[in-house]
Formats: C-alpha cells, sequence, structure tokens
C-alpha cells in the first residue's frame, strides 16, 4: 500500500523557531500556533476533550476504554497512586483502578466458578502471584479478578493494574499493603517473556507485603517449563447458559428476576448461544436483554444489538451489490453527524474511488433517482434531532447514524479485512484538512481505530508521515489518532514507543507532534508517563515545540489531571532555568485562563487554577487528599504565580491573566473570596506591596470599568501599611 499524498507545504502556515522568546517571528504566546491554533483556545479546551472522548467512545473498540473512564480525577490525585520524581529520570509509577463495593457486589453475583478455578486459588495461596494462561475471549481477565477478590484480605483491596504494565518493572513501592491486584500483560511476547526469575522476584516481594498478584497471558500454547509452577491454564470458557442466566439475574429488577429463565428458552437465545459466543459478548447480550423487562422493547430487537449478529449484518451489507457503499461507510465513520455532512463525505468518497478507477470522465451523478428515505433504509440508519456545535454556538440538525448501535465498528472491521483499504486512508488523510474541526478531528479517530486492525501498517504509511508534516492539521491528526491505539492492550506498547521516539527526534515537527500525542492521547490513559513526557519536551528554544507543549499540557489538564498537571510544575519549577523556567511559566498561565472543575457544575465560573487553590484552603470533604493534595496544590500556585509575575517573560501575561480574573469576580462574586486570599499570599516584600498597590488602584478606579473586586484588595492592602 502506497501512503497517503502528503500535503502540500505551500498550503501550510507553522510556527517558526526564528524567535525561541515569542514563538515565531511577529507572533507572541498562542499566536504562534499555526494553522489551526482557535481549535486549541482555553475556552475550547473543554469542549474539545469531551468531543474527542465521545468521537472514540463511540467506536469502543478499546480493550482498556473501561479502566480509563473509571480513573477520574478524585482516583487519580488521591491517594498512593502516583509518586512524581522528577530528579533525573523520572520514576513511573503504574496506574490502578480500585474495585468499588459496587463492582465486588457484581463479581459475585455474575461470578461461575470454572472447572480450573480451584488450582487457581491453591497456586495463588500457594506462591502469591499466579499466572492465568489460555487463548483470548475466554474469560481470562474476568476469572482473574474473582480469585483475586477471593482472597484479598477482608481489611484490603482489589486493584486492577493498567493493562499492559510491565511485570518486571513492579517494585516493592508498587504493591500496597494487603491488598490483591490483577495485571492484564497481553499476548505473550517473544522479545520480553516472562520469567521464571521475574515471577520468583514478585513473590518475594508480595509475600513481604502480604499482598497478592493474579496477571493474565493470552496465549493456549504451554507455559515455558521455569514458570509453570505459577501457571494455571485456562482450556474453557465457563458455560454459557450459566453465565448469562448470572448476568440476566443480576441485570433484571428484583421483583423480575424470574424473568431470565424466560428469555434462557427464547429460540433466539437459544440459537445464539449454540454458537459459543464469548462471556464478553454474554455480558453485553446480557446487558440488552435486561431491557425487556418492562415490555418497551423485544427479545428481537435486543439481539439485533449483539456483536455476532452486527458482524453477520456487516458483512452481508458489504456483499450486497446494491448496497450504495460509499454512505454505508460514510455513516459508519462519521455517524452522529448531519445528514447534510454525511453526504458530503460520502461524496468525497465517491470521488477518490472514481479517480483510483482512471476514469477520464466526471462521475455521473444521478438527480432525484432515489429518496433519501430509501438510501438510509438501505443501509440500515435513520435519522434523529440532535445538537452540533460550531464555534458560533450550539443549534439542532437532523443527525444520521445506524439504527444497531455497534454496526458501525462491525462495518469498519469487515470492510478493512475483506477489501482494499488504500482509497479509504486516501479518503481520511483527506478529511483531516476538511474545513470542520469536527470532521477532522473524527477523521483522525478513524485513522486510529483501523491502526487496532493493523498498527504497523497505519504507522508506517499514515502517522509516520503526518509527523513530519509541515500542516498543523496533520500533526494533530496523528495525534488524536494515537488516543485510540494507546486505549488498547494490543497495541499500547507500539504506540508508547512511537511517541517516544518522536519526543527524542532531532526533527521539531515530530517533537511538536510528540507534544500533542502526550497531552492529547496518552495523559488519559497513563498520566504520570504522559505529564513527563511533556517534561521533558519544556527546554527548548524552538518556539513550534513550546507551543505544542503548552497545548498538551493544557489537554492533560482538562482531562481530570488538574491536580496532577498543577504538581508537576510545581516540581519542575525548582530546577528549571532559562529558558525552560519561562515556557513552563507560559505553559502555566495557559491552564490558568481554563475554567471549571471536572465533575463540578459548582465550579463553572471559577478559572480552575483559582478553583483548587480555594478548595485547598476549605474543609470540603471532596478535595485531593494525599500526595497532590490540598497542601501542596496551594503551595504550587502560589510558587508558581510568583514566578510568572516576576520572570521578564511572563510578567506582562501574567498581570493580563490576573486582571482577567479580577473582571470575572466582578461578575460572578463566589470566587472573590479566594481571589483575595490568592493576592495577598502573592505579596512577599515592599516591592511586590508597591507593585500590587499600583495595578489595583489602575483597576478599581477606571475610568471606563472600575473594579470592585479591587476596590476589595487595595483594601486588604491598606490593611497591611
Amino acid at each position: 500500500m502506497s501512503p497517503p499524498e502528503s500535503p502540500d507545504p505551500a498550503d501550510a502556515t507553522d510556527p517558526k523557531d526564528d524567535d525561541p522568546a515569542s514563538g515565531g517571528p511577529g507572533a507572541t504566546g498562542d499566536q504562534a500556533a499555526g494553522a489551526d491554533e482557535e481549535e486549541f483556545e482555553p475556552g475550547d479546551m473543554h469542549r474539545l476533550r469531551s468531543d474527542l472522548d465521545n468521537d472514540v467512545g463511540r467506536f469502543d473498540g478499546a480493550g482498556s476504554m473501561t479502566f480509563r473512564r473509571r480513573v477520574r480525577a478524585e482516583s487519580i490525585v488521591g491517594g498512593d497512586q502516583f509518586i512524581l520524581n522528577m530528579a533525573g529520570r523520572p520514576a513511573r509509577r503504574p496506574s490502578w483502578y480500585r474495585l468499588t463495593d459496587a463492582d465486588l457486589r457484581e463479581m459475585e453475583q455474575v461470578y461461575v466458578r470454572p472447572s480450573c478455578a480451584q488450582d487457581a486459588e491453591s497456586t495463588l495461596r500457594r506462591h502469591r502471584v499466579l499466572v492465568l494462561r489460555g487463548p483470548r475471549h475466554s474469560g481470562l481477565r474476568f476469572l482473574a479478578t474473582a480469585v483475586a477478590v477471593t482472597l484479598a484480605p477482608p481489611d484490603g483491596q482489589c486493584r486492577l493494574l493498567h493493562p499492559g504494565t510491565d511485570p518486571d518493572a513492579l517494585v516493592a513501592q508498587d504493591v500496597a499493603a494487603r491488598c490483591a491486584y490483577v495485571l492484564e500483560t497481553g499476548p505473550a511476547r517473544a522479545d520480553r517473556p516472562l520469567s521464571g526469575f521475574t515471577l520468583s522476584k514478585l513473590s518475594q516481594i508480595l509475600t513481604d507485603r502480604d499482598a497478592f498478584l493474579v496477571l493474565t497471558v493470552d496465549d493456549d500454547s504451554p507455559a515455558p517449563p521455569d514458570t509453570a509452577a505459577w501457571t494455571v491454564s485456562v482450556d474453557a470458557r465457563p458455560d454459557g447458559a450459566r453465565l448469562l442466566r448470572s448476568h440476566l439475574r443480576h441485570r433484571l429488577p428484583t421483583q423480575r428476576r424470574s424473568h431470565a429463565e424466560t428469555l434462557l428458552g427464547h429460540e433466539e437465545v437459544t440459537e445464539w448461544l449454540a454458537n459459543s459466543p464469548t462471556p464478553t459478548e454474554i455480558a453485553q447480550t446480557a446487558r440488552e436483554l435486561a431491557r425487556t423487562a418492562d415490555g418497551s422493547v423485544t427479545v428481537a430487537e435486543c439481539m439485533a444489538q449483539v456483536a455476532v449478529r452486527l458482524k453477520q449484518d456487516a458483512a452481508d451489507l458489504l456483499k450486497n451489490p446494491e448496497l450504495p457503499r460509499e454512505l454505508a461507510l460514510a455513516v459508519a465513520f462519521f455517524g452522529g453527524f448531519p445528514y447534510a455532512t454525511v453526504t458530503r463525505l460520502e461524496n468525497r468518497l465517491a470521488d477518490v474511488v472514481h479517480e483510483a478507477m482512471a476514469h477520464d470522465g466526471a462521475r455521473p451523478r444521478p438527480f432525484l433517482a432515489v429518496t433519501r428515505r430509501q438510501r438510509l433504509d438501505a443501509v440500515r440508519a435513520v435519522t434523529a434531532t440532535g445538537t452540533v456545535h460550531t464555534r458560533y454556538g450550539s443549534s439542532p440538525a437532523e443527525v444520521v447514524d445506524f439504527s444497531a448501535r455497534g454496526l458501525a465498528p462491525a462495518l469498519i472491521d469487515a470492510m478493512w479485512l475483506d477489501y482494499d483499504g488504500f482509497e479509504l486512508l486516501r479518503w481520511l488523510s483527506d478529511l483531516v484538512h476538511d474545513p470542520d474541526a469536527a470532521v477532522r478531528r473524527r477523521a483522525a479517530v478513524c485513522v486510529g481505530r483501523l491502526s487496532l486492525l493493523s498498527f504497523v501498517e497505519i504507522a508506517e504509511e499514515v502517522l509516520q508521515p503526518w509527523s513530519l508534516s509541515t500542516d498543523q492539521r496533520d500533526r494533530v491528526a496523528a495525534a488524536i489518532a494515537l488516543s485510540v491505539a494507546v486505549r488498547d492492550p494490543a497495541v499500547a506498547g507500539h504506540a508508547l514507543g512511537l511517541v517516544e521516539s518522536w519526543g527524542a527526534a532531532p526533527n521539531r515537527y515530530r517533537r511538536m507532534t510528540a507534544a500533542l500525542a502526550w497531552g492529547l492521547a496518552v495523559s488519559p490513559v497513563q498520566p504520570v508517563v504522559g505529564i513527563q513526557g511533556l517534561g521533558e519536551l519544556l527546554d527548548t528554544k524552538d518556539g513550534g515545540v513550546a507551543w505544542s507543549t503548552r497545548v498538551g499540557l493544557s489537554a492533560a489538564f482538562t482531562s481530570g489531571l488538574s491536580t496532577l498537571v498543577l504538581e508537576a510544575m510545581g516540581t519542575w519549577l525548582d530546577g528549571a532555568d532559562d529558558p525552560s523556567r519561562g515556557q513552563l511559566l507560559a505553559a502555566f498561565l495557559r491552564v490558568c485562563r481554563l475554567y471549571g472543575a471536572d465533575g463540578r457544575p459548582d465550579a463553572v465560573n471559577w478559572p480552575t487554577v483559582l478553583w483548587l487553590f480555594g478548595r485547598s484552603g476549605s474543609t470540603d470533604h471532596d478535595r485531593p487528599q494525599g500526595p497532590g493534595g490540598a497542601a501542596e496544590v496551594d503551595d504550587d500556585v502560589v510558587d508558581l504565580w510568583r514566578s510568572a509575575l516576576a520572570h521578564r517573560a511572563t510578567a506582562r501575561e501574567a498581570l493580563d491573566v490576573l486582571e482577567s480574573w479580577i473582571r470575572q469576580a466582578d461578575r460572578n462574586g463566589e470566587c472573590r473570596e479566594a481571589l483575595l486570599d490568592l493576592v495577598d499570599e502573592l505579596i512577599v516584600d515592599g516591592s511586590d506591596f508597591r507593585r500590587f498597590d499600583h495595578y489595583l488602584q489602575r483597576l478599581a478606579h477606571g475610568p471606563s470599568t472600575p473594579s470592585y473586586t479591587a476596590q476589595l484588595a487595595l483594601e486588604e492592602l491598606d490593611a497591611l501599611r
């Protein structure tokens, strides 16, 4: 397959490195953004993160998606999950998710004990380490979690380590006392096999900590001799009918649990079970069938959502010679978009296919040959009223999507596996330059979805050329595409290695792409790895790399990692010198322009940094605790603000940001008290006093819009005279 055509450099604009302090000739701050800087305006970062999560979640092909969604800000910055060690080479602690009481109750209700469970429990009890080895889709992860829960001490926790964590890198500091851990290692790797030495070392660590570890390996071949003592093979799936019954009884309302037997006896369900569905498919089907309890949907409608059915439906659709295939693929990739947009993209794909077939004439475009309804029915799509977001606001629109929610990824898989995908890649590569930012973002996510099917091919043919492009849109697309890849355990290691190679490359465009990828793609999934990758790019004199790093840190900040980002910035500040100190402070001021707190609707009118500073002094039980908690946030914010006001490259912008906060406090008084507290903290000596007195006098007595908040701050200053 040939690589998609590279964009014409003449059409691209990009920050140059002529003037490191300003980010490019004649540009300052974020103006050195390149072709699409407005896509990353601070006020739009939360919307960008939300839209990107929705786009990635649409295809739902990533194995660790549930893990990522569960790990929110409160579990990331609370407790002992992450320790930032910025001295020398950063120490990368593994991330984990603690099973909640609700998770444990669900585990108890749906667990069907297989024949190998007793051997697994006795092996884990004897060695403290257990390796469950078996083919994919045999229920390994669920069995591993169930065994870990069974042996976890009553006063301990069961924790799921991030899939793909290297077992050989685990040390005693990573293991909490009296906890049971589960780690999906993915397929067995010839270059880094799981060895008896590693298991013996882990066994000693876990014994000392009175803890347990269960690892899963997706491989049905015999275990290597040196690991046999720790290994139990899972050679059969749990009985499908028993497993479906347990899931149904958990999902159905208490008074309707007897309905489970009726569903198990239904002809369509019985026929489906005869095809030996995987445990994951059984769990998903039970979720659908539980909707029949109130009679609002039928069994047939629920079974239409089943993955096996969807795969067959997708294959049948593509085999239909009468199918408008371009429309089907446009809906598969861009479902949820307005009908007019989907039709436009369908025509773009048809043009690409027509050109590839070496036709000399223009492609015929039949007019009034078939109705919209007939076309949509042919591809099993429907329209509904939705909301479309643009830079001008939100408005209702008629959007189109498949009637079956899982048909889109099934159709994409069938198309890629059974047909030549060159024209498809060329189409998507063209769409990352579309005038519509939402189309550009979804096209990049689609490339990421295809990378799960053939990562090496997509990386070499598409992502590598994008990372070298002089067009900012290509580099953004490469970063967004990796948002899908880093979530799938099968390719996450390759994706992270690709980003690391870009970050270490001498080429400035590769490093700019790496900065965007660390923030947009990696940080939401592996927070410490992503933030430390951004930290390594701060020491630069290249205006483009500096801007991309600031955008990456803003993206990480809006991914539920606000406290962790501030803690990292505070740590970096201690040992930073120019130019990295100026770049760091510029990045801090950029996140100071962000508003709202993750999951807190009462903070919508607060600058996020000011919110965290204000909460650090409150008694709110929801404020962060432990490492990265209240005291650290307070100190980090004050230190960063003092440095930004004192640094020659950021002093003016710092005053501009502070004025915007004061004006916001004038409009919404709930953040005023925290802002006044911060101003008090920023005054250390006489020079600070004189500077703030002059600055606040100007705001408080301005001829156009005098500031009430500035007047209150002056009154507090007068009390200090």
